[in-house]
């Protein structure tokens, strides 16, 4: 773990929303040039994992100092850790603030890690091994949309009485990061949120074939992509990510 029992004035806080980077990626190498399927492959997870896993260990620490803050009386926070937590609940798109019934669970509801394994899997597929036009032009692995004008890349196929864009991001870090909050977040999926939650309560594994199952609205595919996604992980052994990930930080 990344924190052990501490007194409430030694816990230290954190940026909420920015992870410290040392594997920053402006640019996707162009993965079309590689002949050899399997190698293109591993080159394609090798490349990203490390920022994945970046990426969600930032939300892994801030999940475990909510976990310290929260065992903290209440009279004895301090104003600057309140401000924190207020802060990290408007990020992750909570209305009440700290003090609400039931401010903490919906806290920790929110802030926890997708699975690598999901994570590359969605990537792969939804950037179709990173060759795609949106990940070429706008580093934007996982078909993720914004809805004001120039906030992206206006998709070809796009009606003409619709106006969202295929969104842009300046890095590849930028695009894990927005995916990982995109998941924790948005309504369309809070069966993942709930998933993850009882995983958690039980005491069992956090695992992307378990959290797959609850993602039929990440696609017009619906339960189609929800079997798609869960043969990828198989097929390519991604648990592999998730397991290295999960003794990185001896979950």
């Amino acid at each position: 773990m990344f924190f052990s029992t501490s007194q409430k004035g030694d816990i230290q806080l954190i940026s909420v929303a920015e992870a410290k980077t040392q594997n920053k990626l402006d640019k996707l190498p162009d993965f079309s040039k590689i002949n050899d399927v399997k190698e293109k492959k591993e080159q394609f997870f090798n490349t990203l994992y490390p920022i994945i896993k970046e990426e969600n260990k930032h939300v892994l620490k801030l999940r475990q100092i909510i976990v310290l803050l929260e065992s903290v009386p209440e009279d004895e926070l301090t104003s600057k850790q309140k401000v924190w937590l207020n802060k990290v609940a408007t990020h992750y798109k909570i209305s009440s603030e700290y003090g609400a019934d039931n401010f903490f669970a919906s806290l920790l509801e929110r802030v926890d890690v997708i699975p690598p394994s999901l994570a590359l899997t969605q990537a792969a597929i939804e950037s179709g091994w990173g060759t795609s036009r949106f990940s070429k032009k706008g580093n934007n692995l996982f078909g993720q949309w914004c809805f004001s004008k120039g906030c992206g890349i206006v998709p070809s196929s796009r009606d003409s009485e619709k106006a969202h864009e295929v969104a842009k991001f300046a890095s590849v870090n930028l695009a894990v990061r927005a995916y990982i909050k995109n998941l924790n977040t948005n309504v369309a999926y809070i069966e993942l949120r709930k998933m993850r939650s009882k995983l958690r309560e039980n005491e069992e594994d956090v695992t992307g074939l378990v959290l797959a199952k609850t993602l039929d609205r990440y696609s017009e595919e619906g339960e189609h992509y929800v079997t798609k996604i869960s043969k990828f992980i198989d097929q390519n052994k991604l648990q592999r990510f998730t397991d290295e990930f999960n003794e990185s930080v001896e979950l």
